[in-house]
C-alpha cells in the first residue's frame, strides 16, 4: 500500500512538473500569440480607412520593445518558450507599429518616434554592456532580466495611459478589450511558469501584468465604448469601432 501510494505521488509530481514547465509555457505561447495579433484587425481597419480614428499607437511600440527584450533575456538564459513567446510578437509589432505611423497625426508620430529612441537605446546599452564588460552569466542574466521587466512593465501600463480621459469622458473607447482579456490569462500563465522555473523575473511582472489587464477589463465594464463616427482623411464620415491597442514574459 505505502508502496503504491508513493508511486502514486511521484506520478502525481511528474504531472504537475508537466504542467508547471511545459504545458503552461506552451499555452502561454499560444496565447502570447493571440495577444500580439488581437491589435491586428484594429491595425487593418487603419490600413484600410487611411486614418487612425482612436487608436492609441504607442501600446504597439512597446510591443516591439518588449519582444526584443525578453528574446535578449530568453536567449542569455537559453528558454525557449521564452523565445518561442516573443519572436511572433517582434515582427507583428514593427508591421503594426509601422503601418500605424504612416496615418498617424505629428503629435502621435512625435510621441512613436520618441518611444521608439528610448526603448532602442534602452535594450541596445543592455545588449552592450552584456556583450563588453560582463564575465559572468548570472550578471548577464540579472541585466537582461531587470531590463525586460521595466520594458514588460511599460507594454503592460500602456493601454493605462488613457485611464485619465476614460474616467473624464466616462467611455472606454481607447481600451481594447480583446487585450487586455489576453494580458489577463498570458499574465497568469506565464506567474505559473515562472514559479515553478522559480525564476522571478517571469513570475513577478506578468502578475503585476494580469492585475493591470483585470483593471483594464473592469474600466471596459464601467465604462463601455459606444460606436461613433469619424472623419477620415478625405473628408468622409464613416462609422469606426471603438480602438486601443495595448499587454509577455
Amino acid at each position: 500500500m505505502a508502496l503504491r501510494q508513493l508511486l502514486d505521488d511521484d506520478d502525481d509530481m511528474e504531472f504537475k512538473e508537466l504542467l508547471l514547465k511545459h504545458i503552461a509555457p506552451g499555452l502561454g505561447c499560444i496565447i502570447a500569440f493571440l495577444m500580439f495579433v488581437s491589435p491586428l484587425k484594429a491595425v487593418l481597419q487603419v490600413r484600410a480607412s487611411k486614418h487612425l480614428g482612436d487608436l492609441n499607437p504607442l501600446p504597439l511600440v512597446a510591443i516591439i520593445a518588449n519582444c526584443a527584450a525578453w528574446l535578449l533575456y530568453g536567449c542569455i538564459n537559453e528558454d525557449p518558450y521564452v523565445i518561442l513567446a516573443n519572436e511572433p510578437g517582434l515582427l507583428l509589432g514593427v508591421f503594426m507599429a509601422i503601418s500605424c505611423y504612416g496615418f498617424a497625426d505629428l503629435k502621435a508620430r512625435d510621441l512613436m518616434l520618441k518611444a521608439f529612441l528610448f526603448f532602442a537605446v534602452l535594450i541596445s546599452g543592455a545588449g552592450i554592456t552584456i556583450s563588453l564588460f560582463i564575465k559572468k552569466d548570472s550578471t548577464a542574466s540579472l541585466i537582461s532580466g531587470y531590463t525586460a521587466v521595466f520594458v514588460l512593465l511599460c507594454y503592460y501600463g500602456a493601454p493605462l495611459s488613457t485611464i485619465a480621459e476614460v474616467l473624464r469622458s466616462r467611455s472606454a473607447a481607447s481600451l481594447y478589450w480583446p487585450i487586455s482579456i489576453m494580458n489577463t490569462v498570458n499574465g497568469l500563465l506565464w506567474v505559473a511558469y515562472g514559479t515553478a522555473v522559480h525564476d522571478m523575473f517571469i513570475a513577478v511582472p506578468n502578475a503585476v501584468g494580469a492585475t493591470f489587464g483585470l483593471i483594464q477589463l473592469a474600466l471596459i465594464q464601467f465604462y463601455p465604448a459606444k460606436k461613433g463616427t469619424s472623419t477620415t482623411n478625405s473628408g468622409e464620415s464613416g462609422e469606426y469601432e471603438p480602438l486601443q491597442s495595448g499587454g509577455t514574459a
